[in-house]
């Protein structure tokens, strides 16, 4: 199971060089913008294409609407990458906690030549 962290200051440097390579803008700005799961599905897909059915999650702006999202995308997604997390990080995430969206990106990057290797 994942768990939500601060990144270190290297971690942070190579997360944000990732973001470059794989053209996702991401400021803090649009770190708000995260809270809602599908922004990340997205990306998730982009990354590893086919992986989620992108129809399960509805646009949202409302607290209990994000969160709804996330526990549907860490189900669906996050736990079948051995990525879950937990209920209180899921409410960071759908909180849109700068330092969740980064840590959760973080782990998508270390594990996403696993991903593709094995086709998951």
């Amino acid at each position: 199971m994942a768990i939500i962290r601060d990144l270190s200051d290297e971690e942070r440097g190579i997360l944000d060089g990732w973001l470059q390579l794989n053209n996702i803008p991401l400021t803090y700005r649009d770190e708000k913008e995260f809270c809602d799961a599908l922004k990340v599905a997205r990306i998730f897909n982009r990354i590893q294409p086919g992986l989620d059915d992108l129809i399960s999650y509805s646009p949202c702006i409302s607290l209990p609407l994000n969160f709804l999202n996330w526990q549907i995308f860490n189900q669906r997604v996050l736990r079948k990458l051995d990525m879950g997390v937990s209920l209180r990080d899921l409410e960071k995430l759908a909180l849109g906690c700068p330092k969740a969206i980064d840590s959760l990106l973080f782990t998508l990057m270390a594990n996403e030549s696993l991903l593709k290797k094995n086709k998951i």
